[in-house]
């Protein structure tokens, strides 16, 4: 009996078209993917080296700009009052026998004009001496402890400054005093009439201000008394950069 031939309506049922079109789907997936293109690969790699570049930019960066531990054999703990700081052993001339913490007074000693360390002999030096606050050193006290030993005599002075004697017999004799206008309260420095650069350096004038809760004196060359304004600025400045 021969084959029976398929009717011409009939179709083949739809669960094995699904069947070949799952297991075609299969065949593609274990098939590899194509190579990139020569040039999608080229522009790949720049851009990994381009993001590459960037990270280790961004690390140097931080890295050079990250802070300086502090360190012990560098730098000297001090406290005057309420003010906590952290002083350059090169400024204050402090060595290894000296006690960890300072307390109550530091001493620096600071060349002029550059303000970093003054050599021991150097005759250009800013003794400066930071200690807790006292009122006979504001600047209203002082000025009224002066005004009573004052000779009638002012004169001017370069750097904006007028200049004051002292009468004979008072405790100020032998000095003269430097003031600002139009009160002194801004500077009034004492300073000897025959200071020269061969007298000792207690001998050099002197002023004493107020700042950041300390007292801070100044004993400097009567040469630089015209550069007050610049001197009492970079004493400051230098203060600042101390305090922690």
């Amino acid at each position: 009996m021969s084959a029976s031939l398929p009717h011409p309506g009939h179709h083949p049922a739809p669960h094995h078209h699904a069947a070949a079109v799952a297991t075609m789907a299969r065949e593609r997936l274990r098939q590899p993917p194509p190579p990139l293109p020569r040039a999608d690969g080229a522009f790949l790699l720049t851009g990994l080296g381009i993001l590459l570049a960037g990270l280790l930019g961004t690390a140097i960066a931080l890295y050079a700009n990250r802070p300086e531990p502090l360190d012990p054999t560098r730098v000297q703990a001090a406290r005057i009052g309420d003010v906590a700081l952290m002083v350059p052993r090169h400024l204050s001339g402090a060595d290894g026998e000296d006690r960890a913490r300072l307390v109550g007074m530091v001493r620096l000693r600071l060349d002029w004009p550059s303000l970093g360390a003054a050599q021991h002999q150097s005759r250009r030096a800013l003794l400066v001496t930071l200690s807790p606050p006292d009122k006979i050193n504001e600047p209203a006290t002082q000025l009224a402890v002066y005004a009573r030993f004052l000779t009638t005599t002012v004169w001017s002075n370069p750097g904006g400054l007028v200049v004051r004697g002292f009468r004979k017999g008072s405790p100020f004799e032998g000095d003269e005093l430097y003031v600002s206008v139009p009160d002194g309260r801004g500077f009034a420095a004492r300073c000897p009439l025959d200071s020269t650069a061969s007298r000792p350096l207690d001998e050099l004038c002197r002023v004493t201000f107020r700042h950041r809760g300390m007292d801070v004196n100044i004993r400097f060359p009567r040469a630089i008394i015209a550069d007050w304004e610049l001197m009492l600025g970079g004493v400051r400045r230098t203060i600042d950069g101390m305090i922690r």
